[in-house]
């Protein structure tokens, strides 16, 4: 078990890193900035300062500023919430979505390319690695 364990600690930083590398070029916002519009894409619908910052584990001060930069530069729209009229409700313009869109491309057209320096044996390693992974998690998860 021990040996599961350490394979598993070893496994988060290299995914990191992975991940970092192939997402750097991907985008000219800040980390932050990218998660916010990434999150919103995701949940694809209109969210409140509160529901971003708590599912991102964003200090909501913090948020305020993020949310006016990205206002300023025309990713997201900001309008009165419906239901709380105290707070406003955030959703992507067509720049936000596009620049969201854009980015998963690069970051596919980034992984595609480190993938093709692995050999065909080597990418079905990987394929069956991260899918028997990703399996074991889930099934870990569910239990």
């Amino acid at each position: 078990m021990s040996e599961i364990s350490k394979e598993y600690i070893e496994l988060i930083p290299n995914v990191f890193n992975s991940f970092q590398r192939i997402n750097q070029k991907a985008s000219n916002l800040s980390h932050l900035q990218n998660q916010i519009l990434e999150f919103v894409f995701m949940n694809q619908r209109a969210l409140t300062i509160k529901q971003i910052s708590d599912g991102l584990n964003i200090p909501k001060q913090q948020m305020t500023d993020l949310v006016k930069r990205l206002f300023e530069q025309g990713f997201i729209t900001k309008s009165q919430n419906k239901d709380d009229k105290r707070s406003f409700v955030i959703e992507l313009t067509e720049k936000g979505k596009a620049s969201q869109q854009e980015k998963w491309t690069k970051i596919h057209q980034n992984f595609m390319n480190d993938l093709s320096k692995l050999t065909s044996e080597e990418q079905l390693d990987l394929q069956y690695a991260l899918h028997k992974v990703n399996y074991l998690l889930k099934i870990m998860e569910e239990r």
